[in-house]
């Protein structure tokens, strides 16, 4: 379905609507160290089995990008977006009755769909719009406002309604995101149809290297982020200052989304890169082992800032590859993988524990796993980066979204 001329992206109400879906929607990874607690003390479910829970999400995700390649070009994007929110609202209704890992699981699946359905709507809308910079960093800070305001709430949610309270409240939640659909465009326009074959050489050389670094880049995020409460946990610090912790550092993540856009490309694109990641391996060094309380808020506030931080530049250095939108879908499959890869890596690698303890764990798997991806990540995109250096600053902005 081709994009009706008169339908501006660039309208105040659109861009809200895009933010609003992108802030509530991906729960999963933004509610991720408290919903693995959740399950663990509630539940009964051991970390292993409550880290599948976040990856069985994250995969429906990474596969609802599959389809998306079709539904760009052929169909209504509003009725696409009105199918993916209510199955979204229906599987957390049957999350809510579900008490067994396997069928959780399967429920957690079929959200994921929706919600990487959801997601990959708005990064291509996000890419309609002209200023797509300024969209990405609201895109952005809607995702940590709602996560700060979320994990401070949870722990005395949980106290009252509980984890399956929770996937009630998340249901009637996803339900007001039905009334934004009208504000979104019913479909594309020319360009969302080129062909692989017909993008230039630098794009389809080095497209492949980038999103492999992406890949990396969420497995050491979703790692070592899903078990940070766990860590705590196993230190011995009390639920609710772990849970205050987590909500803090989300206005460190509004910060570094915040220095990010201030800095833009005036030191270049190697240098934000390098401060971004430097400040990740700082975090999950400190996480290592930790032992005292300032060291762990210190740790997640630098984990969260270099996340954030740097996230937009990794993007822009992927995005500034193609003009036609096909790697922005594709990093819909990417990053949700990424995502869900990590636990399941570290939760393989976490030694056996009795179901719902952690504080005889040793999570440093998860810290090791961490680091080691980061590395990987790092030097994947230094070739793309080195490739996008002779591009002038407006193609990365423009690629941004």
């Amino acid at each position: 379905m081709t994009q009706r001329p008169e339908f501006d992206a660039n309208r105040v109400a659109t861009i809200v609507s895009l933010c609003l879906l992108a802030s509530v929607t991906p729960s999963a990874v933004l509610l991720g160290p408290l919903i693995i607690g959740g399950l663990v003390t509630e539940l009964g479910f051991s970390a292993q089995a409550s880290g599948n829970m976040i990856f069985a999400e994250l995969c429906g995700a990474a596969c609802a990008t599959f389809p998306a390649f079709y539904w760009i070009a052929h169909v209504d994007w509003r009725r696409v977006l009105t199918v993916a929110l209510l199955v979204v609202i229906v599987s957390n209704l049957v999350s809510a009755y579900l008490g067994d890992p396997w069928l959780l699981g399967a429920a957690r699946f079929v959200a994921g769909i929706g919600v990487g359905t959801i997601m990959s709507m708005t990064l291509i809308v996000s890419g309609m719009t002209r200023d797509q910079e300024r969209v990405l960093s609201f895109w952005m800070m809607g995702q940590i406002l709602f996560a700060a305001v979320a994990l401070a709430a949870m722990p005395y949610m949980f106290a009252i309604i509980g984890i399956k309270g929770f996937y009630f409240c998340l249901a009637g939640v996803m339900a007001a995101l039905l009334l934004p659909v009208r504000n979104m465009p019913r479909g594309g326009d020319a360009s969302h149809r080129v062909r692989w074959r017909d993008l230039p050489r630098v794009t389809r050389r080095y497209a492949p290297i980038g999103l492999v670094g992406l890949l990396f880049f969420f497995v050491a995020m979703g790692g070592v982020w899903n078990f940070v409460e766990r860590i705590g946990d196993a230190a011995g610090f009390d639920r609710r200052f772990i849970s205050l912790t987590l909500s803090g550092v989300s206005a460190v993540g509004v910060l570094g989304a915040v220095s990010s856009a201030v800095v833009g490309l005036r030191w270049g694109r190697m240098v934000p890169f390098a401060i971004g990641i430097v400040t990740l391996a700082a975090s999950m060094v400190l996480l290592d082992g930790v032992s005292s309380q300032g060291v762990f808020v210190a740790s997640a506030f630098l984990f969260k800032f270099g996340w954030w931080f740097v996230s937009p530049y990794i993007l822009a250095n992927i995005t500034t590859l193609d003009s036609s939108g096909k790697l922005i879908t594709a990093t819909g499959f990417v990053i949700p993988f990424g995502q869900a890869l990590g636990p399941l890596v570290v939760g393989f690698l976490l030694p056996p524990t009795t179901a719902g303890s952690s504080s005889a764990t040793d999570f440093s798997p998860a810290v090791t796993v961490g680091l080691a991806c980061l590395a990987l990540s790092c030097l994947l995109f230094v070739g793309v980066i080195r490739a996008n250096h002779s591009r002038p600053p407006r193609d990365a902005v423009s690629a941004d979204a």
